[in-house]
């Protein structure tokens, strides 16, 4: 179920993101690069608040994001930390040597 989009009292946009403002903020991080998100929106002509912008880049558009299934030595590290570690999630980090932990 999508939500439509919709503007609150400030005039920000709410709602899911469309292709058009993808491109928008792909098109602008890329020529400028992200050096201040509370800015990017208005010359970037988005409706969107900073946080949206840099959320939606960081978790979705980033190209370094590897959004695939994990190779089998990262899920190998992955369950050697976990056997190691349990579930205390900040402890991976922290400054750990894998090695220690994968040996």
């Amino acid at each position: 179920m999508v939500r439509t989009p919709s503007c609150d009292e400030n005039g920000m946009r709410k709602g899911t993101w469309t292709a058009e403002e993808d491109r928008k903020l792909i098109a602008y991080v890329t020529r400028y690069g992200c050096w201040n998100w509370l800015q990017i929106p208005k010359f970037a002509g988005l409706k969107n608040c900073g946080k949206n912008c840099r959320l939606r880049w960081m978790n979705h558009i980033q190209p370094n994001v590897n959004r695939g299934k994990y190779s089998a030595e990262e899920e190998e590290t992955i369950l050697n930390l976990h056997s190691t570690l349990g579930n205390r999630w900040s402890a991976p980090m922290r400054p750990i040597s894998l090695a220690k932990v994968t040996t």
